[in-house]
């Protein structure tokens, strides 16, 4: 697995990411939004989507369970090719929370915080996408 592959888009399966670091990935978020004011967190943002600091994008328990699920994809691409769950059994949950611990636990910082923008830049742009919707219809 590689920082650049997990991708958050939306929230898919996720369990594996869910029961191996979502503790760790709490305290990540946490701590990113503290490093950050809203501001500065909006700049670092790509420019090309429109942002809004909504439900989403307020809530870290959701910004956690995007990144479960952008690792969960990518680990399971890595293990059979394919980024969404077909036939998952307990012996490949017991190896996707396996690679997804060890890939989480080899990330610096800054690799962590590219992973947790993302997921940021999923809420957000998904924010202003509800926010402004019935204006856009």
């Amino acid at each position: 697995m590689k920082v650049e592959e997990v991708k958050s888009d939306g929230i898919g399966y996720h369990t594996p990411a869910m029961n191996s670091v979502s503790g760790t990935l709490s305290t990540v978020v946490s701590l990113f939004k503290m490093r950050f004011t809203e501001d500065e967190i909006f700049s670092k943002l790509p420019k090309d989507y429109d942002y809004y600091p909504g439900n989403r994008y307020n809530d870290n328990d959701t910004i956690v369970t995007r990144i479960c699920s952008a690792l969960t994809g990518s680990a399971l691409k890595s293990l059979t090719g394919e980024s969404r769950a077909n036939d998952i059994t307990n012996v490949k949950i017991a190896i996707l929370e396996g690679m997804i611990k060890s890939f989480v636990d080899s990330l610096s910082g800054s690799e962590m915080d590219v992973i947790v923008l993302d997921a940021i830049r999923d809420c957000a742009s998904s924010d202003h996408w509800y926010k402004f919707e019935k204006e856009w219809n």
